[in-house]
């Protein structure tokens, strides 16, 4: 399929003494063709750096006729995993695109990439399930497909199709014990991919609507120690402090606006209780700058719920 294209990283290497190695191939992966004038759609993890999620120091792009292209990085999305490079080439056949909102679960599909190092592999599947959602990477993964389709290292980015080779998804991740493909594959429905890429092609980032909060790991409030130390804090009683939601470490923007502050607990939105941050981003991820939500919050002891009008926020 000529709109699935292979894509290669490079970064600097330093060896086990701090050597400078240069910059040298450290993965593959692959992308998607969405323009004659050479925007092409990845997963963000292809294209970035795991520790530092910082863009690596090359990307290059080969399409399957063999030619090969040095990519600009137009913007990345760890939110969503989907990153936006563009090349500058002639002759370029861009995807057709499909409508994710009418799978259905059964229907034929093709994981077309680069697993593994083998250039335009195909491999037919079924939709196994729809609204998936997997709390893997940065920010977790929200109403992914989920396919029966082989998807392998090497397949990232690359393309879902349906029967017809419309583009359905963009394949991101998958379950397995081994870093192999057992039949459990996830895509980013095309929908989504949409409008992460107008985003980026327009303003350089994707746009979410947010609250302006940063929060703790989950894991805090289920000890009670912790809850001791948020009730001497707060002058709430221990036996107050809710074991579930969202503590708030620091706020800004919405939020402050609303009167949260450090140390309060987001208990739901919307009437959805919020077991772990999982669960916000999960809620939050469909939302745009303006667009109000009902927020419970448990501050110093007393629980109160406010409406927040979300405002703009970059990626995560």
């Amino acid at each position: 399929m000529p709109s699935v294209v292979s894509i290669d990283r490079f970064q600097k290497v330093t060896d086990f003494f701090g050597t400078d190695r240069g910059i040298q191939e450290t993965g593959t992966g692959s992308g998607v063709i969405l323009s004659a004038n050479g925007v092409i759609v990845t997963n963000n993890h292809v294209v970035t750096d795991e520790r530092t999620g910082e863009v690596v120091d090359q990307v290059k792009v080969r399409l399957s006729d063999k030619r090969s292209f040095t990519a600009k990085v137009l913007g990345t999305d760890p939110r969503s995993d989907l990153a936006v490079i563009k090349i500058e080439a002639p002759n370029l056949q861009p995807v057709e695109m499909g409508d994710s909102g009418n799978l259905a679960v059964g229907e034929w599909v093709l994981a077309i990439g680069n697993p593994l190092g083998f250039d335009n592999t195909v491999s037919a599947g079924v939709v196994s399930s729809l609204k998936r959602d997997l709390p893997v990477g940065r920010s977790g993964l929200v109403n992914a497909i989920q396919t029966d389709a082989a998807i392998n290292p090497g397949n990232s980015g690359g393309a879902l199709t349906d029967a017809n080779g419309r583009l359905v998804g963009i394949n991101s991740a998958i379950a397995s014990s081994t870093g192999q493909s057992v039949g459990i594959g996830f895509a980013i429905p095309v929908d989504r991919v949409k409008q992460v890429v107008n985003d980026i092609v327009k303003f350089g980032f994707a746009k979410y609507g947010g609250l302006g909060v940063s929060y703790y790991p989950p894991e805090v409030l289920t000890y009670p120690r912790n809850r001791e130390i948020i009730a001497r804090q707060t002058g709430a009683n221990a036996n107050d402090v809710p074991s579930t939601g969202v503590l708030i470490k620091e706020v800004s923007g919405a939020a402050s606006k609303a009167d949260i502050k450090p140390m309060d607990i987001l208990l739901s939105i919307d009437g959805t209780d919020l077991e772990d941050s999982f669960t916000l981003n999960k809620l939050l991820t469909p939302k745009k700058p303006g667009d109000k939500v009902q927020v419970k919050v448990w501050s110093a002891g007393k629980v109160r719920t406010t409406s927040i009008t979300l405002e703009e926020i970059h990626g995560v």
